[in-house]
């Protein structure tokens, strides 16, 4: 029965995964990558947080705490994968903005391929362990996870929106489905390692998910959605990616024993932000907008050239100056 729930998994996670990049490509129009000309730094600033800052904040807390080598080895690993495929899928679902996760994946994903291994050695180095992965490697899996077939996906979108507008949202639908099921086969096959954890580590760990993710809200944009994104991206990992360096440089129960903790940890301190930032947000004014309800339909009504009861306001100035 194990072998069969680890087949099922190994086989339909991938695939459910590239599945849903593609419906979720479906819905995005290549319009929404202008965000890139249009703003520049924000985007800058972004990729700055992601990928430097997050990381030395995850390697500050390891130095500080000195966690069990299984689960420095696991955080440091998790530290230099970068864009999680799925959150691109659950971001604009929990109030993210769905233009700026787009852009920003898109561009974690193309600068994984320099960003991981020098990540990774920058790790291995100050914490003295061993491991490096190959360019050829992480392009593999992001471009499976990520970047094909969401452009793909974009590619539909732009030449046959109709069918994309059919296929895109039943596909999406049965790919949620599938990914309930993996996830609870996933559960049952790694129980184990929840039980397992000590609880030291699941404190390091909650500290490292708060800590990404107080560094994105506070460094994020005004703009409530896009600050809620890049919040949730700072603290989440590519599990796939992180997989495959773990594979390639550590016998199993060296790394991965802290990737299934780490994803569950994530999962909660991220639902309690979202749970957070739930509450009503403003739009924020525009320049030469005004801030108060009040003052914005004073400006709406002298724009419109009516009175809060339809009257024609400068009409009646007019007859008020006549004596009528």
């Amino acid at each position: 029965m194990k072998e069969t729930l680890l087949a099922i998994v190994r086989v339909g996670l991938p695939l459910t995964v590239t599945a849903s990049m593609l419906a979720q490509g479906m819905t995005i129009a290549p319009s929404r990558l202008v965000l890139f000309g249009q703003r520049p730094m924000l985007m800058l600033r972004s990729l700055v947080v992601v990928l430097v800052l997050v990381p030395l904040v995850v390697l500050v807390i390891l130095l500080l705490f000195e966690p069990a080598p299984e689960v420095t080895i696991g955080l440091s690993i998790l530290a230099a994968s970068p864009a999680a495929p799925l959150m691109l899928v659950k971001i604009p679902r929990k109030g993210g903005s769905l233009s700026y996760i787009t852009c920003l994946h898109l561009s974690l994903a193309l600068l994984a391929l320099l960003t991981v291994p020098v990540t990774l050695d920058l790790f291995s180095r100050v914490l003295g362990f061993q491991a490096e992965v190959g360019v050829s490697a992480v392009a593999r899996v992001v471009g499976m996870t990520i970047l094909v077939p969401i452009c793909l996906g974009m590619l539909i979108q732009a030449l046959f929106p109709g069918i994309a507008g059919t296929i895109g949202p039943a596909l999406a639908r049965i790919c949620a489905i599938a990914l309930m099921v993996l996830i609870l086969c996933v559960v049952g096959l790694t129980y184990g390692l929840l039980l397992r954890m000590n609880p030291g580590a699941y404190l390091v760990m909650a500290l490292v998910v708060a800590a990404s993710i107080g560094i994105g809200h506070g460094l994020g944009p005004q703009d409530p959605q896009e600050r809620t994104t890049l919040a949730i991206e700072s603290a989440a990992r590519h599990p796939g990616l992180a997989l495959t360096i773990a594979t390639l440089n550590f016998s199993p129960d060296k790394a991965l024993p802290v990737l299934v903790p780490y994803l569950a940890v994530f999962v909660g301190v991220s639902t309690i932000y979202l749970h957070l930032r739930k509450r009503p947000f403003p739009r924020p004014a525009l320049p030469g907008e005004d801030q108060t309800p009040q003052d914005q339909l004073r400006a709406d009504q002298r724009r419109t050239g009516r009175d809060a009861c339809g009257h024609d306001s400068a009409t009646g100035s007019e007859n008020k100056g006549n004596g009528r």
